[in-house]
């Protein structure tokens, strides 16, 4: 995505990995072929039908677009530049480039250490251990106001995570389709913060993704990876 910033007439062929509203502005996660990802904004004077029909998960190419440095405490992907829309940028849905996933997967032993950047987001993927809520008597259902899990890597590492009430339903109903002894969990773009004095997962307003044994080659590598121990011991 270099050429961008020299480029007069801007045009790129991106996936489309995430779409979310952040209050009243349209906001996408773009990804490259080369997996290069980038931050887009659609404000509410440039929505139309074409952006409203954009589909987590499709190609497309942009054309005509500004780019403004990155601002903020939080920034869901590491690029300097993000993506504006303005009167004259125009969408179109192509082909798919690649059928990668473009995953960003981070060790939980890094989080612990406190050595990423905290103002980034990050990819987690382990293996759901025990979930609950601190201030709650009731069991589990959708009506927490907050909700804590734990996620463990391979290696018996440990990541604690905290979601708001806004993924509980998402959360709950989900979980409830998994039938597997390992039930592996994905935070796409979860955002670090200190509690406690250690780091923990939680959400950067809904642009955070929750998935339950995701189709990847990460998730299938650590299946094996869990059943082998489990054989193991038993």
């Amino acid at each position: 995505m270099a050429h961008l910033l020299s480029n007069a007439i801007r045009k790129i062929k991106v996936k489309i990995l995430r779409k979310f509203y952040l209050y009243e502005t349209l906001e996408l996660i773009l990804v490259d072929e080369k997996g290069q990802k980038i931050h887009a904004v659609i404000n509410k004077e440039y929505e139309d039908r074409r952006t409203l029909k954009i589909v987590e998960g499709n190609w497309i190419s942009i054309t005509n677009f500004d780019l403004v440095p990155v601002t903020g405490a939080f920034r869901p992907v590491p690029h300097r530049f993000k993506i504006v829309w303005n009167s004259g940028t125009t969408i179109k849905d192509i082909r798919p480039l690649c059928s990668a996933d473009f995953f960003s997967f981070v060790a939980f032993e890094d989080i612990k250490s406190g050595s990423l950047d905290p103002t980034l987001c990050v990819d987690l993927i382990g293996r759901l251990m025990c979930v609950g809520n601190y201030d709650e008597d009731e069991g589990m259902n959708s009506t927490w106001e907050q909700i804590y899990l734990e996620l463990e890597n391979v290696r018996g590492i440990r990541i604690r995570c905290r979601l708001p009430k806004g993924y509980a339903t998402k959360f709950f109903s989900c979980l409830k389709t998994c039938a597997d002894n390992i039930i592996l969990c994905v935070m796409r773009f979860a955002r670090l913060e200190l509690s406690r004095g250690d780091m923990r997962a939680t959400t950067l307003c809904t642009c955070t993704e929750l998935l339950f044994n995701p189709s990847c080659d990460e998730a299938s590598r650590m299946r094996l990876a869990f059943a082998s121990v489990e054989r193991k011991l038993f």
